[in-house]
């Protein structure tokens, strides 16, 4: 397993994403979500491969319970391995109006659920899941995690954002540390911008997620439906470019991301243990030409945002 140093800490470049086992989701998901002794077999699996970060939220059902759960066996235990890194996400549900106070006491509420779930006395890396609620509150939420921070609650705190816009604003505050953002072969917004060279220019540790677009790069162009018929061109010319390279769209979208020096490490959810390792193994797998990333650039330049974006997805 590839590692990247970062804020001195040891990241594996495969971070696994663990919403799945917490509730169904993906486009291509066809199994649900798995039982605990398969979400077990899964996290097995991925520590036997040498990974050691792991990605939750508060709201992925009970998949920091799952986690909690799991680092608590005998077996792990036996492992003696270094204590797992673990980024979780909090959303305040908190308006405008709510004062520093208010906004306070729900992210200690939340952090103390967090804490519970996963049965650790501190978060390594915690994110705010919404960035609206980071640009709504600025400063307020900034100065709290701070604080946060100082008490030894949590390890490094950061921000889960959508656009290029709530990157730049989280780089205006010092606290924030971490950011995770979804980036793929069709979503070229965050290098064309030069977000993510400001980003690693910072410092800052850079998770990527939705390197397979939620599944949908795996989807028969022909048989979709609703608003994603119009994604179907689109991955087309993908299948083209993954056949010049003679290698799958998997290992194509993979690699594309993995080699950008400013990547720390890519969110990569499973349904099952082999899918852990048949992802192992694409980033074990080789690079891309510089011709075929010049030309990802190109072709997928303006790609539009209901393709991109996930919660704008009609396939009825």
């Amino acid at each position: 397993m590839q590692y990247s140093k970062a804020k001195n800490i040891n990241l594996s470049k495969f971070t696994l994403g663990t919403v799945q086992l917490g509730m169904n989701y993906g486009i291509a998901n066809k199994s649900g979500k798995p039982d605990m002794n398969r979400s077990f077999n899964i996290l097995e699996t991925a520590i036997e491969e040498g990974i050691n970060s792991f990605d939750t939220s508060l709201h992925y059902g009970d998949s920091e319970r799952v986690l909690g759960k799991y680092f608590q066996t005998e077996k792990y235990e036996k492992r003696n391995c270094r204590s797992p890194l673990i980024t979780t996400k909090f959303k305040l549900e908190a308006d405008k109006n709510a004062t520093p106070c208010e906004i306070e006491k729900k992210i200690r509420e939340r952090i103390e659920s967090s804490l519970g779930n996963l049965g650790i006395n501190k978060i390594p890396i915690y994110l705010a899941h919404d960035p609206k609620e980071m640009l709504m509150h600025k400063g307020v939420l900034a100065d709290i995690l701070k604080k946060l921070k100082n008490e030894g609650l949590i390890e490094k705190a950061g921000v889960s954002v959508y656009n290029c816009e709530e990157a730049d604003e989280m780089l205006k505050y010092d606290v924030y540390e971490a950011i995770q953002l979804p980036m793929n072969i069709l979503d070229t917004r965050f290098v064309k911008s030069g977000i993510l060279a400001k980003l690693h220019k910072a410092g800052i540790i850079v998770f990527i997620r939705s390197i397979f677009l939620q599944g949908l790069f795996f989807l028969d162009p022909e048989n979709l439906t609703g608003n994603l018929t119009q994604a179907g061109k689109y991955l087309n010319q993908l299948n083209e470019l993954a056949q010049g390279e003679g290698m799958s769209v998997a290992q194509l979208a993979l690699s594309y991301i993995r080699d950008m020096e400013e990547v720390t490490s890519l969110v990569i959810g499973a349904e099952a243990p082999q899918q852990v390792k048949e992802n192992v193994k694409l980033f074990e797998g080789p690079g891309i030409t510089e011709k075929t990333r010049q030309n990802i650039l190109d072709i997928f330049e303006v790609v539009p945002m209901h393709i991109l974006v996930p919660s704008m997805w009609s396939v009825r």
